[in-house]
């Protein structure tokens, strides 16, 4: 083996690359430095988000073009920057969405169309969404719907709901609507800003390869060494040189994104530049690189898949496998390697490559094996060079299968590969052993060997061999027990996917009717929308359906965050050290190890705080900042770090060492606090009627209990803070909710009277509740630490510790009983409710439920008892529409026991149920605003329900492994407006006549700021151009509450709405002076002249004498799912939403909204889990890789969102009514067509008699685990 001479002689150390056609060159930078955080601090290039460090939310994404060394010339693609090593990218023309285009230079078209579609709302993820498509285009300038779905497969949003921003992107399709764009010129494409000028220019500089060469190089910072070899001798050379080492081989470094604790390592090899690893053969058979990225592989693939139909079976499966910007660089042998060093890796490249019979050759020896002899071979010193895929026989059977909690970017509960051959003359023999493979079933199962022998020989048109097989094979199948799924379920579900092979072996041709569907997977066909509303030019620009005014900064990355803001001089950077352990007492922290990273600055804990150690507010429970002796949750922070970068800061949190004393087995979860009796001491009973009475002569009774779990907020911006000493005291910028609790907390921890504690938020990067007094915590360390420090600090969370440590949705639990008569009419309801508010109550909900737990239902007998549970984990807070979306499904749930109970149609319970406008509900409030009937009789007849219903009877009858189900599901929702107050500033500048807005409301994408700009244009007569609203600050806006519940925008738009009357009320003696029309412009300078203020303040707020709602809100949803039952998958095929906003200020924005909110529920529904360790209470789902929000193909394929026209509401001036949270509630009927799709699957199963709950949330495996599937039902 060769050994390189000198490094220092043969080896580079500085990188020459461009961004944005602009020229860069770093000398030896560190190895250790992302593009991202280059991107970032270096350039000021802030467009490029960041949040997970994952991989796994896409708001990161740059394109990248350079030197393609497996088919010559040069590749575009987009990539994940967060996972990028800066010493990667020698050589490389980088694009942001800064060199796309902006407010100097012109929006780029597909800024443009994301924004004018709506497809920007917070705006954080915008422009990662933007440079996809830009990077998509780049790779086929004419791709078609289903593409450009394909593509967003990394990507989350958590306001939109993706639809808008699907449609945006699908408008550049070959195949898209013409009237909504159409395909873009190849020169409008490539057409960016000169980097100069700011003026348009085509130069190759801003896409193409700038014709560096990629020699070798080698970078050493803080004894980290970078090397990248350009042939095999050189690498092998520095395997040989470095085996005793703890090195890395490096390609697209996608694995750190996974296995972020891997390492430390001394020696990082990059081994893209070596040429033979990027070598690929055609075939038969198809021989790859082990340097080609896995979305090459897929292209390889499908050129190849006329040679080989298992061809294009691997490409589709490699297409499930994580998503486009990680396939983009991550290789099909770093695939391998991750499963080589992580035996519990589900690896997807395993198993199908194993089960397809490829080998893979290891470097300098020259010599193949399989797969799974790969997995056992030490590979120190020795490198993967190729892989060869064989191109299979005609009498081949190849399938492969994944099943995942996501549809998309998720590891696999199950994967599997199944080859057989057979012979189809002799009664369909398998002629040969086949390959049985699995991945997810515990770390050492490849194949199961025992099922493979069985079947050699056998007739599979036989149903003994069947049975035969699925005894063997439940016998080799011996799980892996997980915190993550059951192990029940993973041996379920690989028999469950051995059936779906089996039957797609013997052929649909020999299979009995009502099993043949079971053989295929769910098809999603491009997903559609449509979008019904009211409006009247005539009332423009109020009620004009509009974009928001900044979506399309924010779609081009000028919109300023305030992670994004510059670092101002000598700021540094902090970082929480957070629990491992739940109940316990803290004992010792040793900082030592922390204080020796490059870059400590300084760490504080709980004797530090000058103030009071306690961010919470007066009237709620002592939170402290810092942990001084107990430890309540995992996660809880019990010291500080400051260090000079925040990447140096959170390496410091991490390298704290901190003891416990008096451990304690946790409590997670309610049944746990029920059984321990861990209570707090809020109770809360209501009681109308004589419920016990009327339960007890009722002619039927039930009785049961359903929960609904936890959900954190997801919001892409995480928590941030940054504080500044001044003369005046402190300025605090922070990402919040609750600017006013903010600056309390500040001034309590810091011992600061108020006045001296400046607040401002220009936007929030997505909220939902979880920054409004969440934010506290993090705003009130940072604060401690600027005092302490006399230096600005920032303190940005990173994912982990943001999940841990943050507040998130109460879980509940209720159990009930409830009379009822022989056509479901309720008569009395028991109804007893568990609240888990984590380890102390900082905001409890309960005290509003008796408003609203009755939905739309009513019932003359109610008992509500309310309890509140202690457990150890973080206490609960704000999450769209918190305590609400929990009692709805509850009676929801109610009303469907009802009807199984009495064999009836759950819409008919539901309908004769209804209230009637002029009842009293459980609190004693009159609805006199009750519209559901109207409602709900339009949806079913527009939705075409009973016509649907009967379709689904048929399918369900006729077919076994395959379900539907249809649920239409009411809300009422009441509004509280008189809770809250917001301060609002409306002043005219007699210069020009322009308008500028401060308001109490925080912009976090729900378009306040755009909705009080229409108001003040419609109410002054200006254009909307001549309005602007400046950050959100507690100088010109103080004492304002919250933002959230629904009514912000509603209180401040009549806010601004008084402000503009008192305005006009100055104004207008001028006006009639001059005329009665005079210009504008001129109006106003006159006016200004005579000594008119053209200024006024304005606080909206309307106190009711006692708790009650001051208006109700009405919606009504149908949505109808198809389930296998062999797996869990679903596939929601349509939802049907009517939804009364009044008379919506802006129905673009209003139905952004709805459908916004609708998908957030279909999270906490179906999809997000969160996951506890028993022993630690640590929570197991902290990041992309584990907690799944939905992504692009999780909403209903179909989704119809109407606005009832002819609505207004009667209480308030400006006629509308709150949107995102009623529709929220509405989500769970996704939950009861589900629960349909399962009753009629246990039906068949013998089980249908019974009714059984459905708790939230129902992800793949509960739906799998209620079918109660059998393999004894397996047949043919």
């Amino acid at each position: 083996m060769p050994i390189l001479p000198d490094m220092n002689e043969e080896f580079k150390d500085k990188l020459t690359f461009w961004v944005n056609g602009k020229r860069h060159v770093v000398q030896n930078p560190d190895p250790a430095m992302t593009l991202n955080e280059w991107l970032r601090s270096q350039r000021g290039l802030t467009g490029t988000k960041v949040m997970c460090r994952e991989g796994g939310c896409g708001c990161c994404v740059v394109m990248v073009t350079h030197s393609d060394l497996t088919n010559g010339g040069a590749c575009s693609y987009s990539l994940n920057s967060c996972l990028c090593p800066l010493c990667s990218v020698d050589g490389w023309s980088i694009t942001t969405v800064e060199g796309l285009g902006g407010q100097k230079g012109g929006f780029h078209p597909i800024q443009r169309r994301l924004a004018d579609f709506n497809g920007s709302q917070c705006g954080y993820c915008s422009p990662g969404m933007v440079v996809n498509m830009y990077g998509l285009l780049n790779k086929k300038p004419l791709p078609n719907k289903q593409e450009v779905e394909n593509h967003f497969d990394g990507h989350i949003c958590r306001c939109t709901g993706y639809r808008p921003i699907l449609d945006a992107m699908k408008s550049f399709a070959v195949d898209a609507d013409p009237e909504k764009g159409g395909c873009i010129d190849i020169e409008d494409l490539n057409k960016h800003p000169c980097p100069s000028a700011g003026e348009a220019c085509n130069g190759a500089s801003a896409n193409g390869v700038n014709g560096t060469s990629a020699g070798p190089l080698r970078c050493c910072q803080r004894g980290v060494t970078w090397y990248r070899p350009t042939s095999l001798a050189e690498l092998y050379g520095l395997l040989e040189r470095h085996s005793q080492d703890r090195y890395k081989l490096v390609c697209g470094n996608t694995a750190a994104g996974v296995y972020k604790d891997d390492g430390p390592y001394s020696c990082l090899i990059d081994i893209k530049a070596v040429p033979d690893l990027c070598n690929c053969q055609a075939g038969p058979p198809l021989v790859v690189g082990s340097a080609v990225s896995l979305s090459a592989m897929v292209d390889l693939l499908r050129a190849g898949s006329d040679r080989s139909p298992s061809y294009s079976v691997l490409a589709d499966h490699l297409c499930k496998v994580a998503n486009v910007s990680v396939r983009n660089v991550g290789t099909w042998a770093g695939n391998l390697m991750m499963k080589h060093a992580h035996s519990e890796f589900p690896s997807d490249v395993v198993t199908i490559m194993e089960a397809v019979g490829a080998k893979v050759t290891i470097g300098f020896r020259g010599e193949s094996q399989t797969i799974s002899d790969f997995l056992g071979t030490a590979m120190n010193g020795k490198v993967i060079h190729s892989l060869e895929i064989p191109a299979g026989k005609p009498e081949d059977v190849f399938r492969t299968y994944k099943v995942a909690p996501r549809s998309q970017n998720a590891h696999a509960y199950v994967n599997a590969g199944f080859r057989m051959t057979l012979d189809r003359k002799s009664d369909v023999m398998v002629v040969a052993k086949p390959c049985i493979v699995f991945g997810g079933i515990n770390k050492t199962m490849v194949h199961a060997v025992a099922t493979e022998d069985f079947l050699v020989g056998k007739r599979i048109t036989d149903a003994e061999t069947l049975r035969g097989a699925l005894a063997v094979l439940q016998a080799e199948l011996v799980p892996d027990e997980s915190a993550l799924q059951s192990a029940q379920y993973t041996k379920q579900l690989a028999m469950g996917l051995f059936y779906k092979f089996y039957l797609s072996a013997v052929g649909k041709e020999s299979l009995t009717e009502p099993v043949r569907s079971a053989a295929d997977s769910l098809v999603r066909p491009v997903s559609r929308g449509e979008q019904h509303f009211q409006t009247k030019e005539s009332e423009w620009p109020l009620r004009q359906p509009m974009p928001k005014t900044s979506s399309r900064v924010q779609a081009s990355g000028e919109a300023i965050y305030i992670n994004d803001m510059p670092a101002m001089p000598g700021e540094v950077y902090a970082a929480f050290v957070t629990s491992t352990v739940a109940n316990c007492r803290l004992g010792n922290m040793d900082f030592s190890q922390a204080m020796e990273i490059p870059g400590a600055v300084a760490y504080l804990t709980a004797g530090d705080v000058r103030g009071e150690n306690n961010y919470n507010l007066p009237s709620s429970p002592v939170a402290e900042i810092f942990s001084s002796v107990e430890v309540s949750y995992a996660g809880q922070p019990v010291a500080l770090v400051i260090a000079d970068t925040q990447f140096h800061a959170d390496a410091m949190a991490k390298a704290v060492q901190v003891t416990y004393t008096d451990m304690k087995p946790p409590i997670l979860t309610i049944q746990d606090a029920i059984t321990a009796e861990s209570f707090h001491p809020d109770v809360m009973e209501v009681v109308k009627g004589d419920p016990k009475g009327a339960l007890a002569a009722a002619p039927h009774r039930i009785s049961g209990e359903v929960s609904c779990g936890s959900q954190y907020h997801f919001y892409m911006e995480t928590q941030v803070c940054r504080c500044t000493p001044t003369e005046d005291g402190m300025d605090v910028q922070s990402a919040t909710q609750s600017m006013d609790s903010v600056q309390a907390s500040v001034a309590q921890v810091t011992g600061m009277s108020a006045h001296r504690v400046h607040v401002s938020v220009k936007r929030v990067g997505g909220g939902f509740g979880g920054k409004g007094p969440a934010s506290m915590l993090p705003a009130a360390a940072c604060a401690v630490a600027a005092q302490n420090l006399n230096r600005t600090v920032r303190l940005s969370m990173c994912l982990d510790a943001n999940m841990e440590a943050m507040s998130k949705r109460a879980p509940y639990l209720v159990k009930y009983e409830v009379g009822f008569d022989d056509e479901g009419r309720l008569l009395a309801m028991v109804y007893n409710l568990y609240e888990d508010n984590g380890y102390s109550v900082h905001l409890s909900f309960m005290y509003l439920l008796p408003m609203s737990v009755e939905n739309v239902y009513y019932c003359p007998n109610w008992q509500l008892t309310g309890q509140t549970c202690k457990t150890h984990t973080a206490p609960t807070t704000y999450t769209r529409a918190p305590g609400f979306i929990a009692a709805h499904f509850c009676m929801e749930h109610i009303i469907e026991h009802v009807a199984k109970t009495l064999n009836k149609d759950p819409t008919d319970i539901r309908r004769i149920n209804m209230f009637e406008k002029g009842q009293t509900i459980l609190s004693g409030d009159v609805l006199s605003d009750c519209n559901i009937t109207q409602l709900w009789d339009d949806l079913l007849t527009s939705a075409q329900i009973k016509q649907r219903q009967q379709e689904i009877e048929v399918f369900n009858k006729e077919n076994r492994w395959k379900k539907r189900g249809l649920s239409v599901v009411p809300c009422r929702y009441p509004f509280f407006p008189s809770l809250v107050r917001f301060t609002v500033f409306v002043a005219i500048y007699h210069t020009d006549g322009s308008v500028v807005i401060t308001h109490g409301g925080i912009e976090m994408g729900q378009g306040v700021d755009t909705k009080v700009m229409q108001v003040a244009a419609a109410t002054l007569g200006v254009p909307m151009e001549m309005v602007h609203t400046m950050s959100t600050n507690t100088l010109s806006s103080p004492n304002s509450a919250d933002s959230g519940g629904n009514v912000t925008s509603e209180l401040n738009c009549q806010g601004v709405l008084e402000c503009c009357r008192r305005l006009n009320e100055r104004i207008n003696p001028i006006r009639q002076e001059m005329g009665g029309s005079p210009k504008w412009t001129e109006l106003i300078n006159a006016c200004h002249s005579k000594g008119v203020d053209l200024s006024e303040k304005y606080m909206e707020h309307h106190p009711l004498p006692t708790l009650r709602p001051t208006y109700n809100n009405y919606g009504v949803t149908c949505t109808e799912l198809e389930l296998d039952v062999l797996t869990g998958e679903r596939e929601i095929t349509r939802s049907d939403i009517l939804f009364d906003c009044g008379k919506s200020v802006n129905p673009d924005l209003d139905i952004g909204q709805v459908e916004g909110g609708f998908v957030f529920g279909l999270g906490y529904w179906l999809t997000e889990k969160c996951v506890y360790d028993k022993e630690t209470g640590m929570l197991l789902t902290n990041g992309t890789w584990e907690y799944k929000p939905p992504a692009t193909k999780d909403i209903p394929a179909d989704l119809r969102v109407t606005l009832l026209p002819n609505s207004f509401n009667p209480c308030n001036v400006i006629r509308s009514k709150g949107v995102s949270e009623p529709v929220l509630l509405m989500s769970c009927s996704a939950m009861f067509a589900l629960r349909q799709a399962i009753q009629s699957a246990r039906e068949d199963s013998g089980h249908g008699d019974d009714f059984f709950p459905l708790n939230g949330p129902a992800t793949v495996e509960t739906c799998h685990e209620a079918c109660l599937v059998d393999s004894s039902n397996f047949t043919l």
